[in-house]
This record gives C-alpha cells, sequence and structure tokens, in this order.
C-alpha cells in the first residue's frame, strides 16, 4: 500500500468510527487503534508524500492541520464536492483524539488554515462559527497530496512515482485511463453487492477493489495536474462548464463507455448508483445524484430513458444525451478507438 492510500484508509476508519458514535455504538479497542495511527501520520505517510516535501509551507502545518486537510482531501476524492459541516469536521477531529476545544481553535475565522488560505469558508446567517460555517479546501491544500512535478535535472524514485509524475501525451491517453477506472469501479460494485450473497456482507475481495479504483482516480487526477495542456482537454472543459464532481464525472463516464464500447445505451439508474458508490450508506446518501432533480438529469446531459408513470426516481434506465457524447469525444483526434488487447479482453466475454 502506498503512503497516500494509506492516509485514504484512516480517513474512512475516522469517518466509519464517526457514524458508529452518531448511531450510539462505540467500539473503543477501533478507536484506539485509529488514533495511534494518526499519531504515527507525520513519520509514516506525510513525509512520504512528496507533493507535501515539496511544498515550503506544509512544514508550517501542525499535524492537527494536516489532518483536517487530509479528510477534506479524502471527501473530495471520493466524489463529495459539497462543502463541510464545521461541525462535522470537528466530529471527526475528536474521534481521531484532539480535542473539541483544539479543534474549534484550528476552523476559526483567525486561525492558519483560514487566514492563509488553506480553506475556503462560507458562513451561515446567524450561526454560530465555526460550528455552523462550511468548510472547502483550496487548491494549495488539495496540491498537498497530489505527486508534484519532478524538477528539472532530477529523476523521479521509484516506477510508480515515476508513473504519477508522467503527463498526458494526449487527451485519448486520458479517455482510456477514464475506462480503466470506470471498470475497477465497476468490479468494487460488484464485491460490494454481490449477486451469490443478496443482503450480505461484501466479498473479502471489495477493500483491495475499493484501494485499487481510489489508486487509479488518484494516478489520473496527479498525471492531470502535471499535464500542461490539461485544462485545454474537452473532457476536462465539460466537467468544469457544467460544474461536475467526480461522482457525477463517474456516472457520465459509465454511461459513455456502456454506450460506445459494450453497446448498451440504456443503463438502469440503480447499476449507475452502485457504481459510484464506496460503502453500502452511498446507496441513500447519493440517491439524488442520479434522481430527477439532481445535475446530470437537470441539465440534460442524463436523459430518462422513457416516461415513469410510477414516479420512482430510480425505477427507471438511464442515457447519456447524444450532444453529451459528442461533446466528451470531440477532443480526440481520431475516433477513440480499443486497443488490442482489450479488444482480446473484451470479446472472450464470459468464455474466459
Amino acid at each position: 500500500m502506498n503512503p497516500l492510500e494509506g492516509l485514504l484508509q484512516i480517513c474512512d476508519q475516522l469517518d466509519a468510527l464517526q457514524a458508529s458514535s452518531v448511531e450510539g455504538k462505540h467500539n473503543h479497542t477501533a478507536v484506539a487503534a485509529a488514533r495511534q495511527k494518526v499519531s504515527c501520520l507525520r513519520e509514516d505517510i506525510y513525509s512520504q508524500l512528496p507533493a507535501m516535501r515539496d511544498h515550503a509551507a506544509a512544514a508550517s502545518l501542525s499535524d492537527h492541520e494536516l489532518l483536517l486537510l487530509a479528510l477534506l482531501f479524502r471527501r473530495r476524492l471520493s466524489g463529495n464536492g459539497r462543502m463541510a459541516d464545521g461541525g462535522a469536521l470537528v466530529g471527526l477531529l475528536c474521534t481521531a483524539g484532539f480535542s473539541r476545544t483544539e479543534s474549534l481553535l484550528l476552523l476559526s475565522s483567525s486561525s492558519t488554515l483560514r487566514s492563509k488560505g488553506w480553506l475556503h469558508s462560507q458562513s451561515q446567517p446567524r450561526a454560530c462559527d465555526p460550528v455552523d460555517t462550511l468548510f472547502l479546501p483550496s487548491a494549495a491544500a488539495l496540491s498537498l497530496f497530489w505527486v508534484s512535478d519532478t524538477p528539472k535535472g532530477q529523476h523521479s524514485g521509484s516506477g510508480a512515482e515515476s508513473k504519477l509524475r508522467n503527463p498526458y501525451r494526449d487527451e485519448e491517453e486520458y479517455l482510456w485511463d477514464l475506462y480503466g477506472w470506470r471498470n475497477m469501479c465497476m468490479s468494487r460494485a460488484e464485491a460490494l453487492f454481490p449477486a451469490d450473497m443478496p443482503g450480505g456482507a461484501p466479498s473479502p475481495q471489495f477493500r483491495v477493489l475499493r484501494q485499487n479504483a481510489r489508486s487509479a482516480l488518484t494516478l489520473i487526477r496527479s498525471r492531470l495536474t502535471v499535464t500542461a495542456e490539461a485544462a485545454e482537454f474537452k473532457l476536462e472543459r465539460f466537467r468544469r462548464l457544467h460544474k461536475l464532481g467526480i461522482d457525477h464525472q463517474l456516472v457520465v463516464m459509465h454511461l459513455l463507455f456502456s454506450e460506445l464500447i459494450e453497446g448498451e445505451p440504456f443503463i438502469s439508474a440503480i447499476e449507475c448508483l452502485r457504481v459510484v458508490s464506496e460503502t453500502r450508506r452511498d446507496l441513500s446518501r447519493r440517491r439524488s445524484l442520479i434522481g430527477p432533480q439532481g445535475r446530470l438529469r437537470r441539465t440534460g446531459i442524463v436523459l430518462d430513458a422513457a416516461s415513469n408513470e410510477l414516479g420512482k426516481a430510480l425505477a427507471t434506465d438511464l442515457t447519456l444525451a447524444d450532444w453529451a457524447s459528442d461533446d466528451l469525444v470531440s477532443g480526440l483526434n481520431t475516433p477513440p478507438r480499443f486497443d488490442d488487447r482489450d479488444l482480446d479482453e473484451f470479446l472472450k466475454g464470459d468464455d474466459s
């Protein structure tokens, strides 16, 4: 497991423990184990992240401050682009072993994170700051966790790090990386909701598959940050124009590849929801993502395949609008093409 994956795993544990605490279920042994991992983050994780080593201002941030930014980074990476509630962040930090007083000061208007631009904040009318304040990490904060570019004249270390620092040759290479990530998310969904165990626990491979999907996304976003022309990729311009978060993007790419590669232009809303779910709780938390009032269907990027007389948001098939499909592939020099190895695997189908 690389350092970034280890950091995300610790953040996952804190989130799960906080959710259990809210439900009145306290696992003191698990909390103690998580706090022990948190106490070792600087030595075991932060010192191993290239971008953090290269960022001069990062050295001045405390362990407390770095953990808060890591929690917000994990939230963004998992597809949640909404502003985080200050009270929820304080709860997570308390679960990690920091006092409530420390955590409130960390988010106060005079704190380093807010005064130095690490956090964007939005205060609510007649609300108590910072508990009722909403927060987003700044681009500088997110950059601490991505792999930075290799300075000229220096060589990157491991082969894995070299790949992370490798810019995209063109938009088509980026497209096929998204294809690989989408496939990993499909495998994650199959393990999270195994067909042979309806209602049962996720399969033993689930955690590995979830980490694989996260690693693939980390690689994609890291490579984009070192690709000079990435901002001009039509895929990225489409994402920015329509203000799509990572979860929106995954639904769009799932529908695009289902149509272009598998020849399935209509995909059930339930399947789309499962593909973007990292936990079973996400089925309820992310319901609105593909609902009638969600951004994708409201803007016409994703269409309801037929009139839904029952009025059930998820009891329908979805399809990508033709104009959206055209926009997404308009930046390719040639029509999307299969790699020979992809074709071999695809043609084998269920016989493999």
